[in-house]
């Protein structure tokens, strides 16, 4: 008789039924425009965003869920239901700005260091410099992301005709005409993540040039099979666990 499921992975297996859902609701408002569609797609993704937050019955997370939740409903009721899909990168940025702030806070453990201990092994931060760099690089990860939420969210404010203020008749302190603010919006701003993520590679290469770096295929393959123990590790806020530095582990 088969074993039933861990909840571990059940929980897995929901949240990547619900994560299916969300694209497929995405790219259904991608390609319809349908208003009602991207007002959906936003109000998912700042569910989804907040959802570990809510399980632990989060003031704050609660608070943000529903000041978004009417937000959105007031776009919608105004017609404006494609700036909630505009939004989306802000709520992206924002949120992930806040999930390594918050892994800085005393007696918590920095997410690049979680991510080392998942990925290759805790001892490796026992090694010179490595325990530092993580906590600096986790600093970084979360200014870059919080610097570009508030960078999206003035444009989306001052753009004219299409943006928040422009929609409404209130005229923006700074006007940013043209399409470029939304090339940046759904595409700039991701390539910024890219561009520091290569930077950053090449930096730590350097400067962490006395211990061994694994490949990228190698660093990719782990990062698929050991997804559910770095994830329960952000999600829970529990330690990571020991898992086998073996390079094909």
């Amino acid at each position: 008789m088969p074993l039933p499921a861990s909840k571990p992975a059940r929980r897995s297996r929901r949240g990547a039924l619900v994560l299916l859902v969300y694209v497929v609701v995405l790219v259904a408002a991608f390609a319809s425009a349908r208003a009602w569609l991207e007002e959906l797609a936003a109000f998912m993704l700042i569910s989804l965003l907040l959802w570990p937050a809510l399980r632990r019955r989060s003031v704050v997370a609660g608070s943000m869920w529903l000041i978004a939740a009417i937000a959105i409903a007031a776009l919608a009721l105004a017609g404006r239901g494609a700036l909630a899909l505009d939004f989306m990168p802000v709520m992206v940025n924002a949120a992930l700005s806040a999930l390594f702030a918050q892994t800085l806070a005393r007696g918590s453990e920095p997410l690049i260091a979680r991510v080392i201990a998942v990925l290759e092994s805790p001892e490796r931060l026992t090694l010179p410099r490595v325990a530092a760099y993580a906590r600096a690089l986790t600093l970084a990860w979360s200014v870059l992301l919080g610097a570009q939420a508030i960078v999206l969210a003035l444009l989306i404010l001052c753009a004219v005709p299409d943006g928040l203020l422009a929609s409404f008749g209130i005229e923006p302190p700074v006007a940013i005409t043209g399409n470029g603010w939304r090339w940046y919006l759904h595409l700039g701003s991701y390539t910024t993540v890219l561009a520091f993520l290569v930077v950053e590679y090449a930096f730590r290469r350097w400067y962490l040039r006395h211990i061994e770096h694994v490949s990228l295929p190698v660093f990719v393959t782990r990062l698929v099979r050991r997804w559910p123990a770095l994830s329960r590790s952000v999600m829970h806020d529990i330690p990571t666990p020991h898992i086998s530095a073996h390079p094909d582990a």
